[in-house]
């Protein structure tokens, strides 16, 4: 049987620069950005939290509830390394309250979400010019799962502006850019083991187009990096690629059916979701190879039992700004008057941005049905903060919520024994309960702080030695 391979992609647009109305475009995706990580302190998943911060704090200053899968070695130290370093440095130069720590990291991730709407624009412009540019930031910018999990702190987040740079250095064509491109690639795999067929789908499009050369930099490259990444889990875990085989000796934490990503990539843009499909199918002739490759990643992950709307957070930006692109030329079809396009984006980005205002993490794929993830969970999180700012602190438990939807220490910042019970032993070391208002510790217990349906217990007196039971690993 005789294979196909796919034609070359179409001729490209000359270089053209960004003008001031791409850096507008881009001030204003940063704005709801920039409000989801200094004003929202609500937590939308547990992974936020407990794969991320708490490994980070624990490497940083000793003090972190580990989970199972940083207990067991099933993940990459690479990201939480970075954050813990990161944090390391602010408590150097005298950052010390919790929420500043936490803070920092939501910054950070509002920053590689701005940075992915970026790179987007510059592969839109690449292709077909400055308007599609200013489309592609529209349409990114406003994309509500980008602005409603992209100031969480996911790796796939972090993968995000890799992907769109790697994407946009492979169209630029030159031997160098390809390598550059493999690096970038590279390195998402240790942000989340899925975007691996990603970086094989790139090395596939440089084959396909018959570029020998920028195919053998590309490999080159990004094999090292994924050497690289490997050869980390040797300090951190003993073993070359220990985390890569104990992700894949995990059990998925959620499931769904094949079409569990269109459904919920439907429920949650709305509208314009039907367009962005429009625009990818217009953009075919243009970039087809880039868009096999967001297609068969989105096919890829429908197969498994283990499904979040997370996971495409990587390939998300590329696969808008290609849409962008096929709209753009849609408009074009209808009428070259630049500001019918333009007025069509900020159309869509309306609708997109009114669809964010409520987000539901029903919309997004997880339960809670029409629980709005805004501030979601955040009165459980400023009385941890309280307890953690208290001088008398010796010990403190956590209750009236499910372990892994604490704070840990990221949101207490404080060396003290954390329990998950009013059991005897724990009460008598802990002189600090953070749990709901309807909660009745035993006497002597008194609220001394609420916050929304949540209060701050203290008792009198000093906390005695933990009991042997207690250890920094998340139940």
């Amino acid at each position: 049987m005789t294979v196909v391979a796919p034609a070359p992609e179409g001729p490209r647009a000359h270089r053209v620069r960004a003008s001031w109305w791409s850096v507008v475009v881009l001030v204003l995706a940063a704005i709801p950005r920039s409000w989801a990580a200094l004003w929202d302190g609500g937590v939308f998943l547990p992974d936020e939290t407990f794969q991320t911060l708490e490994p980070a704090h624990h490497l940083a200053f000793g003090w972190g509830m580990m989970p199972h899968e940083f207990r067991e070695g099933a993940r990459s130290w690479l990201f939480p390394g970075v954050l813990g370093v990161v944090w390391k440095i602010a408590a150097r130069v005298g950052v010390q309250e919790p929420a500043s720590f936490v803070g920092i990291a939501r910054v950070g991730m509002a920053t590689f979400s701005l940075v992915a709407v970026w790179f987007a624009m510059a592969l839109a412009r690449r292709l077909a010019g400055e308007r599609a540019a200013i489309v592609a930031g529209l349409l990114v910018g406003a994309c509500p799962p980008l602005i409603a999990l992209g100031t969480r702190t996911f790796t796939e987040v972090a993968a995000a502006p890799l992907i769109a740079l790697a994407a946009l250095l492979v169209v630029r064509g030159r031997r160098r850019d390809a390598a550059l491109a493999g690096v970038a690639a590279g390195v998402t795999i240790f942000l989340g083991y899925p975007n691996a067929l990603l970086v094989v789908g790139f090395l596939g499009l440089l084959f396909a187009q018959g570029r020998t050369r920028e195919a053998s930099a590309y490999a080159t490259s990004a094999s090292a990096t994924a050497v690289f990444g490997g050869l980390l889990d040797w300090p951190t875990w003993g073993w070359p690629f220990h985390a890569l085989w104990g992700y894949l000796g995990s059990t998925p934490a959620t499931t769904g059916a094949f079409p569990y990503y269109e459904q919920h990539l439907s429920s949650s843009i709305g509208l314009t979701y039907a367009l962005l499909l429009v625009g990818l199918v217009l953009v075919w002739r243009r970039a087809r190879g880039l868009v096999l490759i967001v297609v068969g990643f989105v096919v890829a992950l429908s197969f498994p039992n283990g499904k979040e709307l997370r996971l495409l957070l990587p390939v998300l930006p590329l696969a808008v700004a290609l849409a962008a692109v096929g709209l753009t030329r849609l408009m074009d079809g209808v009428g070259r008057r630049p500001v019918a396009t333009y007025l069509f984006a900020l159309g869509c980005a309306a609708q997109m941005t009114w669809v964010t205002h409520d987000m539901t993490r029903g919309e997004l794929g997880f339960g809670g049905g029409d629980w709005v993830i805004w501030h979601s969970g955040a009165d459980y999180l400023r009385v941890t903060e309280e307890a953690g700012a208290a001088t008398d602190l010796c010990g403190i438990i956590y209750v009236g919520n499910e372990p892994s939807w604490t704070g840990g220490y990221s949101y207490l910042h404080r060396p003290v024994p954390i329990f998950f019970d009013m059991q005897g032993p724990h009460l008598a070391a802990a002189n600090y309960i953070v749990g709901a208002k309807t909660d009745r510790p035993p006497t002597g217990w008194r609220s001394v702080h609420t916050d929304g349906g949540y209060a701050l217990f203290r008792r009198d007196g000093t906390c005695t030695t933990p009991p042997r039971d207690w250890s920094m690993s998340l139940p």
